[in-house]
């Protein structure tokens, strides 16, 4: 089964999505205190909460029924266990079990040597808070360190197994070298095309007659240089009508000269009509 969003990059986009910084509240007595907004969403805030920021994440996208609600890396890791969803192996979505229990983070890429991960209750590299974790933040973590005691590796409800290093992965995935999460492509939305230009009604032969000043004439003036009919304006079109006009008339007229002959410069309704659609590109020159 395949699917353009599987559940299990759904999940993987929602944790990246988690900006890094501290979430911790801090008092003078105990420090960073273990109340968190994660701590709320879970149910039980206050409290050490690793666990819980996997859990949440799980439960963010509609996927908590999958992962047990604890909060003990050790029970999750006896749940896993004992569902056959346990494994040496990184693979995305997986909940890493750090330091005999003593730490949990969900698995966003690893590669042959590599494993990355981001997680709650943790600390910035770099950081020196006396090994209180107090925030959600991103690791890279050597596959192979002693640290690192195994991942559940959960099953996800589409059927659809996550890119994995397991070659004896149960969930049906062949194995692959390496995985890196990348932001999703941005889809633009297709863009409406442009409403199709509209002939105005001829208003009549009259404004386009020698020393005629009106609107009309100042609009077929525009087309006309638009289609580039005739001697060039010294100034630009203008709201009369000239003898220089009637010449850019006249010239469309001859190039079209058997649908708008004879070529005398005045304008009526199909040569409205062709300036047009020439200065509009619907009607090749």
């Amino acid at each position: 089964m395949t699917t353009a969003n599987p559940d299990w990059r759904r999940l993987v986009d929602h944790v990246q999505t988690i900006p890094e910084k501290i979430y911790e509240t801090w008092n003078t007595r105990d420090g960073w205190d273990n109340h968190t907004p994660f701590g709320v969403e879970y149910g039980w805030d206050g409290v050490a909460w690793c666990m819980e920021f996997d859990w949440c994440m799980f439960h963010d996208v509609g996927l908590d029924a999958i992962v047990p609600k604890t909060a003990s890396v050790a029970v999750m890791t006896d749940y896993a266990k004992k569902h056959g969803a346990w494994s040496e192996y990184p693979s995305i979505g997986a909940l890493v079990n750090f330091s005999q229990s003593g730490h949990t983070e969900i698995c966003v890429g690893f590669d042959k040597d590599t494993v990355y991960t981001k997680g709650g209750n943790s600390l910035q590299v770099g950081a020196e808070d006396h090994g209180q974790g107090n925030g959600v933040w991103s690791h890279a973590t050597p596959r192979r360190a002693a640290k690192v005691v195994g991942y559940f590796a959960p099953a996800f409800p589409d059927g659809v197994c996550p890119p994995t290093a397991d070659p004896a992965d149960p969930r049906g995935g062949k194995p692959v070298e390496s995985w890196r999460w990348a932001p999703p492509p941005v889809v633009e939305p297709p863009k409406k095309p442009a409403p199709a230009p509209v002939l105005p009604a001829f208003p009549g032969r009259d404004k386009f007659v020698l020393g005629a000043h009106n609107d009309h004439a100042f609009q077929l003036q525009k087309w006309l240089d638009k289609g580039d009919w005739g001697p060039k304006y010294q100034v630009g079109p203008s709201r009369t009508m000239t003898a220089v006009d009637l010449q850019k008339v006249a010239a469309l007229q001859r190039h079209y000269l058997s649908e708008l002959g004879p070529a005398d410069g005045k304008c009526g309704p199909l040569t409205w009509r062709y300036a047009f659609e020439v200065a509009h590109g619907l009607r090749k020159k």
